[in-house]
């Protein structure tokens, strides 16, 4: 059965991070408050906390993943600039083990929203390590990011042919400025292990003020044509991202991808959450459980 390898600290899983850092990263989310790249990079930290924690145990963080962040954008004039975000990675060699990831993380005070167990949100304030600034200028050279993540995953999934296959989150507005970026998404998703094809995730966040969309069957209802090209270069759900959407009352069905369209802060980090909870997590004999629970 595809999608369902054991995780282990012999047989690791795989995620990496594409963010756009352009200049249109810096518009307001589509009719809600917060700039696009702000609210991009506390869910991702919030996130590779969120991992982190669930790799503890006591004091030893165990290396069940091996994450890679990258940033891209261009300079003045147009040229392609990406970002390998962990200090000693390249783009096209972007990985840390979870327990690497830890050691680099720079504990800092956030203003933050949560819910408020009401159906609202409140901001507080929370201490959690912060890995990614917010940064974004300039242009979207996302087919140029995704060529150095086609690199990277083809590497990983050679060291690791067994593994539970990689899981790419492209987090961006949408706008590449370097041509139609779904024929090397495509690409990725051709990648794989013994155990299924890499995963696409994408998370749209756009200026236009529409109705948020989450794991769509197909594109109808897409409000635009950035976001149709987003839609496209995502992957269809395995069942284990499935029955983990229904646990937090999200409508998917057999075809639904893994795309979500102006996303919330609170519905943002769930995404990612169920992204980089997905996957199978049964270790192997004599390797501590690792459970897929949030610390």
């Amino acid at each position: 059965m595809p999608y369902s390898a054991d995780i282990s600290r012999s047989s690791p899983g795989c995620f990496l991070f594409l963010l756009d850092r352009s200049r249109s990263m810096q518009e307001a989310l589509g009719g809600q408050p917060g700039r696009k790249i702000d609210l991009a990079a506390d869910a991702i930290n919030r996130i590779l906390d969120a991992v982190s924690q669930r790799c503890s145990r006591g004091m030893d963080i165990r290396d069940y993943f091996d994450i890679g962040i990258i940033g891209y954008n261009t300079d003045g004039s147009g040229s392609p600039i990406i970002h390998s975000i962990f200090e000693g990675t390249t783009p096209d060699q972007p990985f840390l083990s979870i327990s690497k990831v830890v050691d680099v993380g720079v504990p800092t005070e956030r203003q933050v929203k949560e819910p408020d167990g009401a159906g609202g949100i409140i901001e507080v304030s929370r201490t959690f390590p912060v890995w990614l600034e917010p940064h974004a200028e300039f242009g979207t050279p996302m087919c140029n990011a995704l060529q150095y993540a086609y690199s990277a995953i083809s590497d990983w999934v050679t060291r690791h042919p067994d593994s539970y296959p990689p899981i790419v989150i492209n987090v961006s507005d949408g706008d590449a400025s370097d041509g139609d970026p779904v024929p090397f998404a495509q690409q990725i998703m051709g990648l794989g292990t013994s155990d299924g094809n890499a995963l696409m995730l994408n998370v749209h966040l756009s200026e236009v003020s529409a109705m948020p969309v989450q794991f769509p069957e197909g594109e109808e209802g897409l409000p635009d044509a950035l976001a149709v090209t987003l839609y496209r270069m995502s992957s269809v759900l395995p069942e284990g991202f499935r029955n983990l959407a229904q646990t937090l009352d999200m409508r998917v069905g057999p075809e639904s991808r893994g795309f979500v369209f102006n996303s919330d802060m609170v519905t943002l980090v769930q995404f990612l959450d169920i992204g980089t909870r997905g996957p199978s997590t049964i270790d192997a004999p004599g390797e501590i459980p690792y459970d897929g629970e949030l610390a």
